[in-house]
């Protein structure tokens, strides 16, 4: 594919969740990286989060190789630094969670357990 870290960097919005169902992992990986520091500067930006977090959220729930999982439930994870776990995430992360291999698994069980 040729797609490396490089070329995600002043990507927009739409080129990195066109990546996050490439069909290389290491790019879905990558992907998922850089919206999770998107994700970030929504967060500190005080912005409005869903067009990042839901994408990430419907990757988790179809992604079957270990690493890309924990990357995308990584970036996740963001949101429970910033205390804003949306209540919309909940039922798909519950429904994914036991498919997800361990180390997802476990990033998803601290946003779920985030949610008041």
């Amino acid at each position: 594919m040729g797609k490396d870290s490089s070329r995600m960097v002043g990507a927009s919005l739409g080129e990195l969740l066109a990546w996050l169902v490439d069909g290389e992992p290491r790019v879905r990986r990558l992907a998922a990286a850089y919206l999770g520091d998107r994700l970030v500067q929504d967060c500190r930006a005080g912005l409005e989060v869903s067009s990042v977090v839901m994408p990430l959220v419907e990757a988790l729930s179809r992604e079957t190789d270990p690493v890309v999982q924990e990357e995308i439930a990584h970036s996740l994870g963001y949101l429970v630094e910033y205390g804003t776990v949306p209540q919309s995430i909940v039922r798909p992360l519950r429904e994914c969670l036991p498919r997800l291999h361990a180390g997802a698994a476990e990033h998803v069980n601290d946003v779920l357990g985030a949610v008041r």
